[in-house]
């Protein structure tokens, strides 16, 4: 997979550069080095956090991070297989092999903060708090860095690329959203209506306007295209009471029949969706057509079908 879903500021904020500078902390046999997080621009509300412990002595488990700074925290695992991006909140912690190491990282485990009321800001230091299951709680302090599109040692260090945090943050980001989405009541009752408004209340930021059509329905399922800057692609979403839920993020697939049955939709009505699709998107002109394309690959949102 090579583009992201929507580069917007509450995306964007989560994955870039970690700062270069290092710094440790002990506790008992555990060893936790260099909390970072990313600097999150205006109206971000989740950020990401990464750092590795190394263990010498038994096996233990990182079971929660605590924050003033956000609301909530989850633990989260990233995959790719297949083209395929699937994430996960686990719910039971991470295990620390015992005289192992455990690295939370882009692409893999990581930290997820949600609902900050204040971004991060490049140069503070967001105090947290990490709880194990035998080796009990430490304060430690994550490092924030420059926001998404920035490089620094730790990052060359890593072998990271940009383009791969960015994958991860738009799955981090609609793994989140989803759920908020999940719980949101329909404004209107006019599907159109409430996903593009759904969508714009999730992504869209003052400098980054986004563009949600067309929108097509099928029953309980929907495909809409989006535009933001230089980004595009299409999302699947799925009625979920009176709600809708974004459950895939992709480009030309969603207009393809056979795809859009992987996804769990009847035969029937992935046929009637793919053909809707393709009628509403005649009137689409070609350079929007053209960002919705620019998707390559799947996420598949946690929690989608």
């Amino acid at each position: 997979m090579k583009k992201t879903f929507i580069r917007a500021a509450v995306m964007a904020a989560i994955f870039a550069a970690a700062p270069a500078l290092a710094h440790e902390y002990k506790l008992g046999q555990i060893e936790i080095d260099h909390p970072y997080s990313r600097a999150m621009l205006p109206g971000a509300a989740v950020g990401g956090g990464y750092l590795k412990i190394v263990n010498h002595g038994e096996a233990d488990r990182l079971l929660r991070v605590t924050t003033s700074r956000a609301k909530s925290t989850q633990l989260h695992e990233m995959q790719m297989g297949d083209d395929v991006m699937t994430m996960r909140e686990m719910t039971d912690g991470l295990e620390i092999p015992a005289h192992g190491v455990l690295e939370l990282k882009p692409g893999a485990f990581h930290i997820m903060f949600m609902n900050v009321a204040e971004p991060f800001k490049e140069g503070e230091r967001v105090k947290a708090t990490l709880t194990f299951e035998k080796a009990g709680s430490v304060d430690v302090d994550f490092v924030v860095g420059a926001p998404a599109g920035a490089r620094s040692a730790h990052a060359e260090h890593e072998g990271g690329h940009d383009h791969m945090a960015h994958q991860h943050a738009q799955a981090d980001a609609h793994a989140h959203h989803d759920h908020t989405a999940h719980h949101m009541q329909a404004a209107s009752g006019d599907p159109a209506q409430d996903i593009a408004a759904i969508m714009k209340g999730m992504f869209e930021t003052p400098d980054a306007p986004l563009s949600v059509e067309p929108v097509v329905v099928q029953g309980e399922w929907a495909v809409a295209g989006w535009a933001q800057q230089d980004r595009g692609g299409r999302a699947l979403l799925k009625k979920k009471g009176e709600a809708w839920a974004i459950q895939i993020c992709s480009g030309d697939s969603l207009k393809q029949a056979d795809a859009l049955e992987k996804a769990g939709i009847s035969k029937q009505d992935a046929e009637a969706l793919a053909a809707k699709v393709v009628e509403a998107e005649k009137n689409i002109d070609a350079g929007k057509l053209a960002l919705f394309a620019s998707f390559e690959g799947t996420v598949m949102v946690d929690g989608g079908e």
